[in-house]
């Protein structure tokens, strides 16, 4: 079981059997990862603290932000999960120096492409979700390599929390985007994909509508997609005038993001695009299990 499965799992916990259940069930298994990320640490003293685990709680936090000297957004400390942490002195001191490593880590923060030169004359470019990362997304879209096609991956400059990236819903995502792909001889590349997780698939969408970015195919897994609330419209006309062919993968226990990939398919299937839906039985917000499948006969169907 990977982090994220992990993750996952223990979210479904919360909803079956509440928060002491799935916080003993994440401490049970945490062992079993190779390391813990800042996130793996959030939902520890998260659950903790709601658990009735005050002490549990601080020492997760502790061993986060003094041992590990990892960091977060100042938002994550004012989470209504840690009200009974918030007069601790021991709280205040992680939440203060955490908050001082992310102003740091804020002033240098720079979107990162894997991309250095040409080498291939097909282009995939992967877009991490948010609290992910190009080494996350790389495991999922490793498979990709000899595939006819080079993969890259592009990283937010929008920070989460230590070594783990974000894209806002209304965020510069276009605007990196748009950037990275001048930077990068995209228009020398005779077929172009670009792929998202989550959020990132949000920034795919902005980017084509409001950069005018132009690709053959868009691959949205477990789609966060806002931008079909306004605008999408738009949108669909951006996608139908560069004959942009829509891979579009959900989870049907996605509560997040199921309802805004049925929006965004029924529009696309009234203006007749080209779009390939696939809603997966009993998946939440993750990869499928047979993704490497799906995504092959997609991207090699009119080859």
């Amino acid at each position: 079981m990977n982090e994220t499965q992990l993750l996952n799992r223990t979210l479904e916990l919360i909803n079956e059997a509440g928060t002491l259940d799935a916080y003993n069930f994440l401490v049970t298994n945490i062992y079993t990862l190779n390391s813990m990320s800042s996130q793996v640490y959030n939902f520890l003293y998260c659950l903790a603290a709601t658990s009735d685990k005050k002490e549990e709680a601080l020492r997760w936090l502790e061993e986060a932000i003094i041992l590990k000297e990892l960091w977060y957004r100042p938002e994550v400390f004012e989470d209504e999960d840690l009200n009974s942490l918030q007069d601790d002195i021991r709280f205040k001191t992680c939440s203060k120096i955490s908050e001082e490593r992310y102003l740091k880590a804020h002033k240098i923060s720079k979107t990162q492409c894997t991309w250095i030169n040409k080498s291939s004359n097909g282009l995939i470019l992967v877009l991490h979700g948010n609290q992910q990362n190009n080494d996350i997304s790389k495991v999922t879209w490793q498979f990709l390599y000899g595939e006819k096609y080079q993969v890259e991956y592009l990283q937010s400059e929008e920070i989460d929390s230590y070594n783990l990236f974000r894209w806002e819903d209304d965020g510069t995502g276009p605007i990196q985007l748009k950037e990275t792909i001048d930077s990068i001889e995209w228009n020398s590349y005779e077929h172009k994909i670009l792929c998202g997780f989550s959020a990132g698939c949000n920034v795919i969408l902005r980017g084509i509508r409001d950069k005018d970015i132009r690709c053959n195919k868009i691959i949205l897994q477990s789609p966060w997609i806002p931008i079909v609330k306004n605008n999408v419209n738009s949108l669909i006309q951006a996608l139908k005038k560069n004959d942009i062919e829509v891979l579009i993968i959900c989870g049907n226990d996605d509560e997040d993001c199921l309802k805004q990939c049925k929006i965004f398919e029924l529009k696309l299937i009234e203006e007749e695009l080209d779009v390939n839906t696939l809603y997966i039985e009993g998946l939440g917000h993750d990869y499928p299990e047979n993704f490497n499948e799906i995504v092959l006969d997609f991207i090699n169907k009119d080859n």
